[in-house]
């Protein structure tokens, strides 16, 4: 059985507002099959799950020294 928290599904719109990002840009991501959808008809959703994958996929760490300045971070 699959979580309910997978198939919730979000319109373009709410998507780019929950990731603060333009509808644009989201639209893009899913045209560049890098955000999973659901079609249902006409419409395009996108589920909290795709949203999860995409944040991980580009999760990256940041270094604490700067290799080219040396400044340290903090």
């Amino acid at each position: 059985m699959t979580d309910a928290n997978n198939l919730q599904l979000l319109t373009v719109r709410d998507t780019a507002k929950l990731l603060d990002m333009s509808e644009h840009t989201i639209r893009r991501l899913i045209k560049q099959r890098k955000l999973p959808v659901v079609r249902i008809e006409q419409r395009i959703m996108v589920t909290r799950s795709g949203i999860a994958h995409l944040i991980k996929k580009n999760t990256y760490a940041i270094p604490s020294v700067c290799p080219r300045s040396g400044i340290i971070f903090r």
